[in-house]
């Protein structure tokens, strides 16, 4: 399963609630239309709560970057080619332009970025979650920047194999019931997309994708205690082993669901490349 990322920041003279009010209004509205034509067949809006008190414990625990993205855009495409097709079509590149260009006066380009990647579940329930405004639900996202030393590969290696496994192992004391490893994969048709948009974007070939984790707020104030604290404290160890915590982002929201139809996936054809 394939999604299409954009991750965004919004001006810095630009107020939350008017920023709010036009990426969940207009802008949503076009995406929604939009996406067919490129494949897309599930479309999330996630809306970081920057003053939550999940998000401001959360960034305590995992000691990162406090300039958190406003939105995140998530767009599930089960046949990437579909996506390819519709950055090949006249009409739908003019009308994505459009789209971008009417985003001007709002998103901060240099600290937003679109990227693709593939769900590596390491929590998955049988039931399913969304953080939306009828419950107590938020969803987490972090955003690692791999360590400099490592390749994309090798960081990415260790957060599946290394860090997932311990999350597992600690899943009874963690405050998540779904998590999900989203891999960064290098994709030609977004940087296709961005030539399109003709924009220069954040670019930071350092991300590695994104964990997303769905919790449950009513049970952060059970979280204490002798054996919560070494759990924690030897998971924030480990990430510092594949990812600089400094440079990587970590916040909460809920969820705008504003597409949902049936998925079906085929497998990626080339293990870890979707060319």
């Amino acid at each position: 399963m394939i999604t299409l990322n954009h991750l965004v920041r919004r001006q810095r003279h630009v107020a939350r609630d008017d920023f709010r009010q036009y990426w969940l209004g207009s802008h949503a509205d076009t995406r929604r239309r939009l996406a067919p034509r490129l494949g897309v067949r599930r479309f999330v809006t996630s809306e970081t709560l920057h003053d939550d008190d999940v998000s401001t414990s959360l960034l305590q625990i995992y000691h990162t970057g406090s300039d958190a993205y406003d939105f995140v855009d998530q767009m599930v495409i089960p046949d990437f080619a579909l996506l390819k097709q519709g950055l090949a079509d006249v009409e739908t590149c003019a009308e994505l332009v459009a789209l971008h260009r009417s985003e001007a006066g709002q998103v901060d380009y240099a600290r937003s970025d679109y990227w693709v990647t593939t769900d590596i579940p390491q929590i998955f329930p049988a039931e399913h979650y969304e953080a939306t405004w009828e419950n107590t639900f938020l969803k987490a996202y972090y955003v690692p920047c791999r360590q400099a030393r490592l390749s994309l590969a090798e960081a990415q290696l260790h957060w599946h194999s290394c860090h997932g496994g311990m999350a597992r192992e600690f899943k009874a004391f963690l405050p998540f019931v779904k998590y999900v490893q989203a891999h960064r994969l290098p994709s030609r048709a977004v940087d296709q997309l961005k030539r399109l948009l003709d924009t220069e974007f954040e670019n930071n070939d350092r991300v590695l994708g994104q964990a997303e984790c769905w919790l449950d707020r009513r049970v952060m104030p059970s979280l204490a205690g002798p054996e919560v604290e070494r759990m924690m404290r030897m998971l924030v160890e480990d990430i510092e082993l594949f990812a600089e915590s400094a440079a990587s982002y970590i916040f909460a929201g809920k969820e705008h669901v504003f597409l949902n139809q049936p998925l079906y996936a085929g497998s990626i054809p080339v293990l870890f490349d979707v060319n």
